[in-house]
């Protein structure tokens, strides 16, 4: 039997193959900030509905409800901007050729990991033992 040579990088189809998931999926990213930062930043709407409201009690719940939420776009916007960095050094990874090797063990990611996290830098095995 012939001896068994480990993969250390993925061919240049591979490496396609994972840029245009990257791509894709940054730029799923790039519409949901656009969406969080129209809620985060509609200072407007509660001017208006300060106008338009009699209620006192009505209005301070609106907006206390529009405070609560432009707060939890801010906390996804963050959210989706730090997944926007991995994503672009991923890809950053990918024209260097280190893309999907484990920077822990130096071994292949395996593409499934890869398709799941595409921005990853570590293994599962190496990754469970980075959370310990």
């Amino acid at each position: 039997m012939g001896t068994k040579t480990i993969k250390t990088k993925y061919s240049s189809e591979d490496l396609e193959y994972f840029k245009n998931l990257i791509l894709n999926k940054r730029e799923e990213s790039l519409k949901a900030i656009k969406k969080l930062e129209a809620i985060a930043m509609n200072d407007n709407e509660i001017q208006s509905n300060a106008s338009q409201d009699s209620t006192y009690a009505y209005h301070m719940a609106d907006v206390g409800t529009d405070a609560q939420e432009r707060e939890k776009a801010f906390l996804w916007l963050s959210r989706e901007n730090k997944y926007l960095t991995h994503m672009n050094a991923a890809l950053d990874r990918i024209k260097t050729g280190e893309y999907g090797i484990c920077i822990e063990c130096e071994q292949l990611i395996p593409k499934e990991r890869l398709e799941e996290v595409p921005h990853t830098q570590h293994c599962v095995k190496c990754k469970s033992k980075v959370k310990k």
